[in-house]
């Protein structure tokens, strides 16, 4: 019976070895596998770098050339005239706000959206500014009346009036939205996700309330200033059209082009 209880003790013992040296076989097992596990995602890392794969955004400006010029009215504009508001928001303004769908300063126009319409590199995207584009609600005007973002870009469009405006956009192509922002300091932020131009929007609280806003999948665009001046720079050399907009005037487009990274000129009148 002694020899009987020894055998079955190192029976028992050479089972608690058997089950340690297998137990120590699987970790050694999981530790090589985690080791080389990683080539697998190498190898999908190394062709994605490879020549096929589709280029990243680029984070500068293409090319070092740019396109500047006027954007003119001959003849005899519309006068402007005074915007009829409630009192709640002349009481707001140090000075009486004027129309402002065409802005003339000595044959100068202003707000006028002019962009690059054709010539681009096909298959080029473009990243995707991180600040904002900011529109204010100020003395019941929308300021500026005419600006440009790009898709995907936030607009963030905030509220220096102590009382209630409504945001309003009435896009084709985009979502539109309406909502409120309640009094002073309020804001909304929001993107357009599809190239429109232009895009109304106005306020449903103040119905003379109108701006316009352009949205490009690239960031070649500017908004004539009140000397009727644009510029758009970054522009690698190639043959452009160009096409200004103006909510009364309706589109021109001219044909430029930039040579050796240098400025060309494009002047539009209107008339």
């Amino acid at each position: 019976m002694q020899m009987s209880r020894l055998n079955q003790e190192g029976n028992s013992n050479q089972t608690k070895n058997l089950m340690r040296l297998t137990a120590i076989s699987m970790l050694l097992v999981l530790l090589l596998a985690a080791c080389g596990g990683g080539g697998g995602d190498a190898a999908m890392d190394s062709e994605s770098d490879s020549g096929d794969s589709m280029p990243a955004e680029e984070m500068t400006a293409m090319g070092a050339g740019s396109v500047s010029g006027m954007v003119m009215f001959t003849g005899e504009p519309s006068e402007r005239t005074p915007v009829r508001m409630n009192d709640d928001c002349t009481d707001e303004r140090a000075e009486a706000a004027l129309s402002e769908d065409m802005i003339v300063n000595e044959g100068a126009l202003q707000n006028v959206f002019v962009y690059v319409s054709a010539g681009l590199p096909e298959g080029y995207s473009y990243a995707t500014p991180a600040d904002p584009v900011v529109m204010d609600q100020e003395g019941c005007m929308y300021t500026p009346r005419v600006m440009g973002m790009q898709t995907g870009q936030t607009i963030r469009i905030e509220n220096s009036d102590p009382f209630q405006h409504n945001v309003h956009p009435v896009p084709e192509d985009n979502r539109g939205f309406n909502e409120s922002t309640p009094g002073i300091g309020d804001y909304l932020e929001k993107s357009f996700l599809v190239p429109e131009v232009m895009i109304s929007v106005k306020c449903d609280v103040h119905s003379w309330m109108q701006a316009y806003i352009g949205v490009l999948d690239h960031p070649y665009f500017a908004t004539t200033d009140a000397s009727g001046a644009f510029s758009i720079s970054g522009l690698p050399d190639g043959n452009y059209t160009v096409t200004a907009w103006h909510e009364q005037l309706g589109e021109q487009t001219m044909d430029v082009m930039v040579v050796d990274g240098g400025m060309a000129e494009a002047n539009v009148t209107y008339q």
